[in-house]
């Protein structure tokens, strides 16, 4: 469990994308608008999504030869989690933000 927490929390900027797609858990996006939305270079976006894929975060969905789309892996019983304690923890974050 700690190595999973590690993968996923690895870096501000991999939770910044990670955060990015349980705000948008139904949404498509490819590396550069992920880069553009969450304000990160694209080669940042392009390290920190891979380990994403490979623990089944994030599904990779290969269009074309050089494009590809990633969407969060809803599915997946570590994403529901995660989805779960996201929703709950959210708003408390928010309330000290303000």
């Amino acid at each position: 469990m700690r190595r999973l927490l590690e993968l996923i929390f690895m870096s501000k900027a991999q939770t910044r994308v990670v955060q990015h797609f349980l705000d948008r858990p139904k949404e498509f996006f490819n590396l550069s608008r992920i880069a553009k939305e969450t304000g990160l270079a694209h080669s940042t976006i392009h390290r920190v999504v891979q380990p994403l894929v490979d623990i089944g975060l994030i599904k990779e969905i290969k269009v074309g030869r050089q494009i590809r789309l990633f969407i969060l892996e809803s599915e997946d019983p570590k994403t529901k989690i995660l989805m779960d304690f996201y929703d709950h923890i959210k708003p408390h974050l928010e309330e000290l933000l303000r």
